[in-house]
């Protein structure tokens, strides 16, 4: 019977997250190559809160800041 040479820790990861993505980044990246989530950076003018996140496209209308509930302004980000 012929071993894989490889580690068994290498063995266990999903092939499908590249070895140089871990932890947030790995999730963030599936997410945003499924189709379904965006990246996206947002700040409100009102209360200089700024942030990133992972949307769904039909959920950026309307989009109100966590801290004070003004509109906020939103920029998508490519990763083309």
């Amino acid at each position: 019977m012929r071993q894989d040479p490889r580690p068994a820790s290498r063995m266990d990861r999903d092939s499908r997250i590249p070895p140089s993505l871990g932890g947030p980044a790995a999730v963030a990246d599936a997410l945003t190559r499924s189709g379904g989530f965006i990246e996206c950076v947002f700040h409100c003018p009102g209360c200089a809160v700024a942030g990133t996140g992972l949307a769904r496209p039909a959920a950026l209308e309307g989009k109100v800041c966590p801290a004070c509930g003004d509109p906020v302004v939103l920029s998508v980000l490519d990763r083309g």
